[in-house]
């Protein structure tokens, strides 16, 4: 089912108690993101529920954390030149 952009959403939800947190989504790279490390990683994460719009997630609360601001990285020249050798499978 295709929704609308407005109508795609992403919901955490846990209680103060649980060791576990829900994740229900309906945007379509969330959900190809949680299907990836449901595959990887299928200890930690698993899809507890589908349906036609979305599917659910369970995974260990304490994997659940929110960021202040974006994280920024300050590579030198070498280390640029390497991660471009790698990116283009030279090195």
């Amino acid at each position: 089912m295709k929704l609308l952009k407005c109508e795609q959403e992403v919901h955490i939800s846990f209680c103060a108690d649980d060791t576990t947190a829900t994740l229900y989504t309906s945007y379509p790279a969330w959900i190809r993101k949680m299907d990836k490390l449901v595959e990887k990683n299928p200890q930690s994460f698993q899809c507890i529920a589908q349906t036609a719009a979305g599917k659910t997630y369970a995974m260990p609360r304490n994997f659940v954390s929110i960021r202040t601001k974006e994280r920024t990285v300050t590579l030198t020249e070498e280390q640029k030149a390497q991660a471009t050798k790698r990116l283009h499978g030279t090195g």
